[in-house]
């Protein structure tokens, strides 16, 4: 069972939610068995019987899946399975198969009533980091409630003001949120591909973002009116790409919008805060006894630096923190680590030679003729000059 970390006392009728292990490929579940009630302010959204929300998967696109992205029953159901994410291991599969877990909270009230005009905002936390996660934070309200004041880019804030802001967030009646956290082996085997099928980072990014909203939309039943977005690559091919998505939503897609526009900053809390406590918390599939002396997992932060320099494998590396596609990880692995040769490379790269010298036989000028080289006989470019 869950070691719960919350100090207030089980909403009503919330008193038998549990989160437990699943052991088939769905990973993760948060299972509810709660008694059938009344609606009411606190739970957000009517909730009998019994219901399973998946929050890892291994769908192939989430915007298509019918099992993840389930907002949560409740508030109290939203904490329990946040801190299970935080506290308890990932499921086995899910460093190697699937994706990153999809968490959505409870819909708010006041974000369903007919003229709510709901605005939403999204940023993301750790894009650049060698280790760990990068997090996508959703948050979304209707423009009938007063919010929270002080929200702003949490990069910007200290570690204090960012914890206090989410808890606030959290215990708003009015506020809705959602995060899609992208494992760094995720990250990894997108990036990994071959060549010709790279999925790289701007495009999960994209993703992510495009998966938030629609879980939103279509599994909360929100009518967002605007969104802000903070943009990852060329602005206008990034808004072009949501409203191609999403025609009814009038979408802000801008640099530093996370600064400028409070939804996106509250979105900019919710990842930041939950990102830095998955790091802090982060349970090695490997061994236990790895260092969690790692900073903020950038590799600019010395910190990061150090725990680089030791391996805690020396045939396969680092543990599944580390993102395998980035140049830092690559670099140390080529300089401290035992050198492997795949057999699979090597006929891949037998095979290039063979296209290459190929092409450069075809492409090769051939010597003429001893006939014409006798006689001066050129070749000309064109009949007439």
């Amino acid at each position: 069972m869950l070691t719960q970390k919350f100090s207030q006392e089980p909403e009503k009728g919330a008193e038998n939610v549990k989160v437990e292990k699943a052991t088939s490929r769905e990973g993760l579940k948060a299972s509810y068995d709660a008694t059938p009630k009344t609606e009411s302010p606190e739970d957000g959204k009517e909730n009998s019987g019994s219901s399973s929300t998946v929050i890892y998967c291994t769908c192939r696109r989430a915007t298509l899946c019918n099992k993840c992205g389930v907002p949560m029953s409740s508030k109290y159901a939203t904490k329990k399975a946040i801190a299970s994410l935080i506290e308890d291991e990932r499921p086995p599969l899910a460093s190697v198969f699937g994706n990153g877990p999809l968490l959505l909270s409870n819909i708010p009230n006041s974000s369903l009533a007919e003229n709510a005009g709901v605005v939403l905002g999204i940023d993301e936390a750790g894009r650049g980091c060698v280790l760990g996660p990068m997090v996508y934070g959703c948050a979304y309200w209707s423009i009938n409630i007063d919010v929270p004041k002080g929200f702003r880019d949490s990069k910007q804030m200290k570690l204090v003001e960012r914890e206090r802001l989410f808890e606030e967030l959290k215990e708003h009646p009015g506020i809705g949120y959602a995060f899609r956290s992208i494992l760094p082996s995720e990250i990894s085997r997108n990036m990994l591909r071959n060549p010709t099928d790279v999925y790289n980072l701007n495009e999960m990014s994209h993703d992510a973002a495009i998966v938030l909203i629609r879980k939103i939309v279509d599994k909360g039943g929100v009518r967002v009116k605007k969104a802000y977005i903070d943009t990852v690559g060329n602005p206008q091919y990034y808004q072009r790409k949501l409203e191609r998505e999403f025609p009814s939503i009038d979408f802000v897609v801008e640099s530093k919008a996370d600064a400028n526009y409070a939804p996106c900053s509250a979105a900019s809390v919710v990842a930041k805060v939950l990102r830095d406590r998955i790091l802090e918390r982060w349970k090695y599939s490997e061994s236990s006894d790895i260092s969690h002396d790692f900073g903020s997992g950038y590799p600019s932060d010395p910190k990061c630096k150090k725990w680089m320099e030791h391996l805690p494998d020396p045939v396969f590396g680092y543990p599944d923190i580390m993102r395998f596609s980035w140049a830092p990880s690559k670099h140390q692995l080529n300089k401290i680590g035992v050198p492997v040769v795949f057999r699979a490379d090597l006929d891949d790269d037998e095979e290039f030679n063979q296209k290459k010298g190929m092409t450069q036989f075809l492409q090769k000028k051939r010597k003429r003729l001893g006939y014409f080289e006798k006689r001066n006989i050129g070749v000309k470019k064109f009949l007439v000059e």
